[in-house]
């Protein structure tokens, strides 16, 4: 089996981090939405940023280009899709 590619790219892993970074920040800002103003469109951000983390970890280990495309496109949709159903909740709730 083939090393892992984050092994050997400095960006991978510098990107692997940031979505870390982000994809806690957003699903913390969800859950603490959560709290503040109940309503049940905060379910989204939350799925989202989960899904999103869960692909970044899963992108730690790929060995192959195409699964690292993949599972780096699929992180990037649902953080980006996060931190928007974050903004769209927070208006939901406040309404």
């Amino acid at each position: 089996m083939a090393d892992p590619l984050f092994d050997t790219d400095a960006i991978l892993r510098k990107a692997y981090f940031g979505v870390w970074l982000l994809g806690l920040a957003f699903a913390g800002f969800a859950i603490w939405g959560v709290f503040r103003y109940p309503h049940w469109s905060w379910t989204l951000p939350i799925v989202a940023a989960v899904v999103a983390l869960a692909a970044n970890h899963r992108l730690r280990n790929a060995d192959r280009r195409g699964e690292t495309v993949l599972l780096g496109a699929v992180t990037l949709v649902f953080v980006v899709g996060s931190g928007v159903m974050l903004g769209v909740a927070l208006r939901l709730a406040r309404a």
